[in-house]
């Protein structure tokens, strides 16, 4: 097994867990915002201890990493507090399959921006990311129809 197929199997599970632990952090009734801000703090710890003992402590970076991580830090914190407070309103399997579906982004960016060749099977993967967040989107809306006819009696019931 090549060092690629390492990093895959480590890439994998550790966003994987993120989900996990996102769900349990909900269940104790975490706020996101604590638990992104001492999940990226931890991040910062454990980044500069691996620099320190894989690097031998050099920090130095060209100028363009930093104008890269400034955005990228922004947006990878907004999108975990956006995703922990929104699995409060569904299940976690859902709302982990939009966070997957939304590597279609970057795909549909790397045919703008870098003018990517468009297969016939890269359009398809596209088009069926683009017809799943459709479906769960319709899927909810049915699911909280039911809920609301399912409460109507109850709330009939109720005011009698």
């Amino acid at each position: 097994m090549t060092l690629g197929y390492l990093y895959i199997l480590l890439s994998l599970t550790s966003f994987g867990l993120i989900g996990i632990v996102a769900k349990i952090a909900d269940t104790k009734q975490c706020r996101p915002s604590a638990v992104y801000a001492s999940a990226y703090g931890w991040a910062l710890a454990f980044s500069a201890l691996f620099i320190v003992a894989v690097r031998n402590a050099d920090f130095h970076a060209p100028p363009a990493v930093y104008w890269i991580a400034l955005p990228f830090g922004v947006l990878s914190a907004v999108g975990g507090i956006v995703f922990m407070a929104g699995i409060r309103y569904g299940k976690i399997s859902t709302s982990w399959l939009i966070i997957n579906l939304s590597a279609a982004i970057p795909a549909a960016g790397s045919l703008v921006f870098y003018h990517e060749p468009v297969s016939p099977r890269k359009g398809a993967v596209l088009l069926l990311a683009a017809l799943s967040v459709f479906l769960l989107w319709k899927d909810k809306q049915a699911e909280e129809a039911k809920r609301e006819v399912a409460s109507q009696p109850v709330a009939k019931a109720a005011s009698r």
